[in-house]
């Protein structure tokens, strides 16, 4: 099998064979499945079997799309064992995105749960040429399973894993399988400090990278056992925290601001740290999610194409704000917008070389060869390392907001505005504006209870930002439009902003 991402469970299964690997509580009311690291092996190699009587061959693509369950993680392990890649779909992609995903992936087989099965036929439909194939029929008791995964070099494919697609149709970075499974054994063992003692909490989607990188592979590979949740309710994972002794979580932004939402007591004891990652996390909401989880929230930073170049990981002192040092084996350059480094401590363009980065865009080498320089990928993010190596993200460059000549990052407005007492979630965007070419929105999500207090957010803008960073327009909505990932979507509050949906309020004189 040689330097497959399938030998994280292979091993496990090998050494460890009756240590648990995961507790699949499943939905509210149904009954909790403890799996062995044996039996989540013996469920891969059923669905490595199926799909070969299905006709996947090594090296071919298989798509899956379903919410988190062991149905899922056998079927994850099934694709990888049988020699295919995969390619992780989110559960609220809409039938025209997976149809694309499918043809431009030159995908055979779409696997989907249950729950999915009008969006997966409406898929298949569409991109024409592709069969869709239900979770439950790939534990088939008249197929024997493999008797071994098979065997693949390790720069062959693991995954394909498509951008948001901001900018044009979404891109597939193709995952290899040395590039996986070193990158997580260096985090398991450089960054993470995860044990087979530790308990994780897996709430994050495992059809997105951060899911499947944090909440599945790392804790495999550690032998750890896994609490895997269906879908992220604050309520329902705050009590499993609790009551399944959790050590260590993955978690993003809005999960966190979910849970400082509930103000409830410490959640447990056991809990050690918790990794926030995905999108920038305003300090004032770090430390009221800590009151709540009672550990001390770190965070990390990375993109689909190149994840987790850094970690704010014990025992490296925490520093709010900061995603923390280089992961072992990554490399770090700061850059103007001519490719020059930037002195220490200035700002400019993040860009990555390691094992974490992806072999190339799918049929796209333009755009591979655009991203890459001198073997450094372009992030695309704002930065800057201080001078004790640790790395800033000052903003995402295409969320700059240029008014009046001056460079407003809006992570910088969102981070003060959040110090509001007021404020669950904000998100500032800018729009077109005559005078000074662009202006500032405040999006506000109100904690519950408390109304909009207009006033005192724009003299805490006033007292905390220059002039040009106040934002002229806030706009109060009940929830913020998220992402497969749980990211907050500007392209969306952009997009509600030009159709008039966005009730936009003038700041007070």
């Amino acid at each position: 099998m040689g330097a497959s991402v399938g030998q994280i469970v292979r091993q496990a299964a090998v050494r460890s064979p009756q240590r648990i690997a995961l507790c699949d509580v499943g939905r509210v009311g149904d009954s909790v499945r403890e799996v062995t690291y044996a039996e989540l092996d013996w469920a891969a190699r059923s669905a490595a079997a199926v799909l070969v009587a299905n006709g996947v061959e090594p090296g071919q693509r298989v798509a899956l799309c379903a919410e988190n369950s062991l149905q899922l993680m056998a079927a994850w392990f099934g694709v990888i064992y049988a020699g295919a890649a995969v390619v992780p779909i989110p559960i609220l992609s809409a039938a025209p995105e997976v149809a694309y995903r499918l043809r431009h992936a030159r995908v055979g087989l779409l696997l989907h749960d249950a729950a999915r099965a009008t969006l997966a036929n409406d898929a298949v439909r569409e991109a024409g040429g592709v069969r869709g194939i239900e979770l439950g029929a790939l534990q088939d008791p008249a197929v024997a399973p493999l008797r071994y995964p098979l065997d693949v070099s390790p720069a062959a494919a693991a995954m394909v894993l498509y951008t948001s697609g901001t900018t044009g149709q979404a891109k597939g970075a193709e995952i290899s399988h040395a590039s996986l499974l070193l990158h997580t054994s260096s985090l398991v063992q450089h960054a993470l400090g995860l044990g087979e003692h530790d308990v994780v909490l897996s709430a994050l989607p495992l059809t997105h990278s951060y899911g499947i990188r944090m909440a599945m592979l790392a804790p495999l590979y550690a032998q750890a056992r896994i609490v895997l949740v269906p879908r992220f309710s604050a309520e329902r994972t705050l009590e499993l925290v609790a009551t399944q002794g959790v050590t260590w979580l993955p978690a993003v932004p809005t999960m966190l601001a979910a849970w400082a939402r509930l103000e409830a007591a410490p959640a447990s004891a056991a809990l050690r740290w918790v990794l926030s990652a995905g999108a920038p996390l305003p300090d004032e909401l770090a430390r009221r999610a800590e009151v709540c989880l009672g550990a001390q929230i770190r965070q990390g930073y990375g993109m689909t194409e190149a994840t987790f170049a850094t970690i704010n990981a014990p025992p490296d002192a925490r520093v709010l704000g900061s995603v923390g040092r280089p992961s072992w084996g990554v490399e770090l350059r700061i850059v103007d917008g001519e490719g020059r480094d930037v002195t220490p401590g200035e700002g400019g363009e993040v860009l990555v070389r390691g094992h974490n980065q992806m072999t190339r865009y799918l049929y796209d080498p333009e755009a591979s060869a655009e991203v890459t320089r001198d073997g450094f990928m372009r992030s695309g993010d704002v930065g800057r390392i201080d001078a004790d190596g640790r790395l800033w993200i000052v903003d995402r460059i295409k969320d700059l907001v240029i008014r009046g000549g001056y460079n407003v990052y809006p992570s910088e407005v969102e981070d003060v505005l959040a110090r509001h007492p007021d404020v669950a979630e904000v998100a500032v965007i800018g729009r077109p504006d005559p005078v000074y070419g662009e202006e500032l929105i405040a999006v506000i999500v109100p904690r519950p209870g408390r109304p909009p207090d207009l006033v005192g957010l724009a003299e805490l803008a006033r007292a905390r930002l220059s002039r040009s960073k106040w934002p002229r327009e806030y706009a109060f909505i009940e929830h913020m439009p998220l992402g497969g990932s749980g990211k907050v979507q500007k392209r969306e509050l952009r997009q509600w902003w030009r159709e008039g949906r966005l009730l936009v309020i003038a700041a007070p004189a």
